[in-house]
């Protein structure tokens, strides 16, 4: 019997010849380049797992002036916060214990930001929810629309009132960075309202882009990790491999200079990003890393009434 390819799914979607599922140092938040001095970071779902282990450390790695946690669980936004301190202690931190789907809270959130620490910079939408592996006929209502509530509404109460605040045209740069799936271009067994939900979620980004040109969009998939969700998917089990340092440091790199060639599309953590860069022009020519849908279309169709 053959022996399994763990790195199957990364190569799949391989876009770059060489594809990280570990920390490389043109992503190394350390990098005096990748600095984050000065600006403001909002990171969503940031009480655990990749708001906590990917996110927030590594903006503390970059020096971020403030870093912003958000989730529902106060006692871990206290322990994120005892890391943040850990790896930087000039960096500022702010804590909102608060669910994404109560718009009252969110819009309250992001004026009491404003007034703290002024304008966010980034934000980062990472909070979400993992509804119970079924079919879509064994789908419990309930389970299965909760994860298009927090997954959807959520992101889009965080991304409206980010906007809300930085206005049309920032005038400093700003980027928003959502976090999308592989289950989103798949039919992962069971992953039905999951999917969709981070499917949804890439075409926020691309109307955010499509709105905001001079604000930065990206919709970014971290990976195959050993977080709390992804231990939820038993055939997933053997290829949870990627490091959550790659997922931080990418979207440090995404932060930092310029990226607007990249707004509006699906980028995921195990690229090379100094082989993305100089494919750029590549990129926007052929118009990359969206969903579409592919056929042979009709040269000169004919449309009758």
């Amino acid at each position: 019997m053959a022996e399994m390819d763990v790195d199957a799914g990364t190569k799949a979607i391989a876009f770059t010849t060489n594809n990280y599922r570990c920390l490389y140092p043109a992503i190394d938040p350390t990098r005096p380049d990748l600095s984050q001095k000065g600006k403001v970071i909002v990171i969503t779902g940031a009480s655990q797992g990749l708001g906590r282990l990917s996110f927030a450390t590594s903006f503390a790695q970059a020096g971020a002036a403030a870093i912003i946690l958000i989730g529902r669980s106060a006692d871990g936004l206290i322990e994120t916060e005892r890391i943040v301190n850990e790896i930087n202690p000039d960096v500022q931190v702010f804590r909102f214990a608060l669910d994404v789907t109560d718009e009252t809270a969110v819009n309250a959130a992001f004026k009491s930001i404003v007034a703290q620490v002024g304008i966010p910079h980034v934000l980062i939408n990472n909070a979400a929810n993992f509804p119970p592996l079924l079919s879509t006929v064994e789908s419990d209502l309930d389970s299965w629309w909760l994860c298009q509530e927090v997954n959807i509404k959520g992101t889009f109460l965080m991304t409206r009132a980010f906007l809300k605040e930085t206005g049309p045209t920032p005038s400093h740069p700003t980027t928003i960075m959502t976090l999308t799936s592989q289950a989103s271009i798949g039919t992962g067994p069971g992953m039905g309202s999951y999917s969709m939900s981070k499917m949804a979620l890439t075409k926020l980004m691309s109307y955010v882009a499509s709105e905001h040109p001079t604000i930065t969009a990206v919709s970014l998939d971290p990976g195959i990790l050993p977080t709390e969700m992804a231990r939820k998917v038993p055939y997933l089990a053997d290829v949870l491999l990627d490091k959550p340092e790659v997922v931080g440091g990418l979207s440090v790199w995404v932060s930092s200079g310029d990226k607007n060639y990249l707004s509006g599309r699906w980028l995921t953590s195990n690229w090379d990003v100094e082989e993305i860069e100089r494919r750029k022009d590549e990129i926007v020519q052929k118009d990359l890393f969206k969903y579409r849908i592919y056929a042979d279309f009709a040269t000169n169709p004919v449309v009758h009434y």
